[in-house]
């Protein structure tokens, strides 16, 4: 166990996810969206300690633009973004009233739109002010929180019901109810909705099995076929059960001394 924890802890990275959310939904019934200001006002806040990398884009462009958030003023409501690479991304926004912002925070894809951007320079550099938004579509989110675990090369495999073709990869990230896996395509074809049965992994020596609902399926790059698939578990009895939650409950703890050093 030691092992894994120290390749998980000195390897442990965010794999960039640059694919596009369908953020159009109505946010009053919708579970994906955040709307309650004290939790905006938190999630911006670590973002911003986070020191996240953040892709800009603007309806109607197709080239996206990378920045930061610089700071994040709750007593103001405001919100400070670096300038735009490459540079001419800062021109573009002075033309437009909107930019959408999309991350990864907690190996979650989020993305928000800012509107009435105001921008300004200070020794040569440009940087954006811009005031919080009304709500955050943050897709995903857990009661039990997920544990990025893909530097630890956890094989995944199972069987797609619907084509029943093979399916395999490496867990991504990991929380009590569900599980992410990261493939090299999507061969397999899955769909949002699709079961994949027989699912198997290995986790201290143990072999775990289950059945997922998958809930989301993305790929992780334009251009590429790597693929990322999510879901739920299900049909996985209570005794593997308790050894995948004892495992989970393993890695938090280790994360919790971490973070405290």
């Amino acid at each position: 166990m030691s092992g894994i924890f120290k390749r998980f802890f000195v390897k442990k990275k965010q794999e960039e996810n640059s694919e596009s959310e369908d953020y159009e939904f109505d946010s009053s019934s919708n579970p994906n969206f955040l709307t309650n200001p004290s939790e905006i006002n938190k999630l911006l806040s670590d973002i911003e300690k986070s020191s996240s990398l953040c892709t800009i884009s603007f309806q109607g462009v197709t080239e996206e633009f990378s920045s930061s958030i610089l700071d994040v003023q709750v007593e103001n409501q405001q919100i400070i973004l670096d300038e735009l690479i490459p540079k001419h991304g800062n021109e573009l926004l002075s033309k437009k009233s909107e930019i959408k912002l999309s991350t990864i925070f907690n190996g979650i894809r989020l993305a928000l739109k800012l509107r009435y951007v105001n921008s300004g320079s200070s020794r040569g550099i440009a940087y954006h002010k811009t005031y919080f938004p009304d709500r955050i579509y943050y897709p995903q989110r857990r009661e039990s929180p997920r544990i990025q675990i893909n530097s630890l090369n956890i094989p995944f495999s199972g069987i797609s019901t619907r084509t029943q073709s093979t399916v395999g990869g490496y867990i991504f990230d990991l929380s009590r109810s569900g599980i992410c896996i990261s493939m090299q395509d999507n061969r397999a074809r899955i769909q949002r909705g699709n079961t994949i049965k027989d699912c198997k992994i290995s986790i201290n020596d143990s072999i775990v099995f289950f059945d997922v609902g998958v809930r989301f399926v993305k790929i992780i790059n334009p251009g590429s076929s790597k693929t990322l698939v999510g879901g739920v578990f299900e049909n996985i009895s209570s005794k593997k059960r308790t050894k995948l939650e004892y495992f989970i409950a393993s890695l938090e703890r280790e994360e919790i001394r971490k973070r405290k050093r």
